[in-house]
């Protein structure tokens, strides 16, 4: 069964990691509108991360980021050196997502005193929004062809 039985709304829309891999979605009737790729600094990131001894595989993990933390005492001046050079690169929306700021927008200087004064466990979970940021989305979307737009001529006299 589509969508169609299920939803009573005229538009439905999406954005997947998963659509990527798995055509659920398109099974289900809805179209593949485009795919985002990763911002070029985040991906850097990424990669020093790796160098630094992460697994960007685990990085989605808050836990073991918490652990890779907590066991290279070093590491963590290293962490914050990387999320302050990638935001320098980065636009703002990184920056909001990544200090989990509830703002319009979020500038350098204080994405990095936020870096500088965040607690292991503050640092461990941006690490955590870095992995999701690093991967591709997908955006769907399905017109429901129950509902018609009536488009209303007005006749004036």
């Amino acid at each position: 069964m589509a969508i169609q039985g299920l939803a009573e709304r005229t538009y439905v829309e999406t954005t997947a990691i998963m659509a990527r891999y798995n055509p659920f979605f398109e099974k289900a009737g809805m179209t593949k509108i485009a795919e985002t790729k990763p911002n070029s600094p985040v991906l850097k990131a990424i990669e020093k991360l790796r160098d630094s001894g992460f697994n960007p595989v685990l990085l989605s993990s808050t836990k073991y980021n918490l652990k890779q933390l907590r066991t290279k005492p070093a590491i963590a001046c290293e962490v914050r050196r990387i999320l302050k050079s990638m935001s320098k690169k980065s636009g703002g929306i990184y920056r909001k997502r990544i200090a989990a700021v509830h703002k319009a927008c979020v500038k350098h200087q204080e994405f990095c005193d936020r870096v500088n004064s965040a607690s292991l466990e503050k640092l461990a979970k941006m690490l955590r929004v870095i992995s999701i940021l690093a991967q591709t989305k997908v955006y769907l979307f399905w017109k429901n062809p129950v509902f018609s737009i009536k488009v209303k001529t007005m006749h004036i006299k």
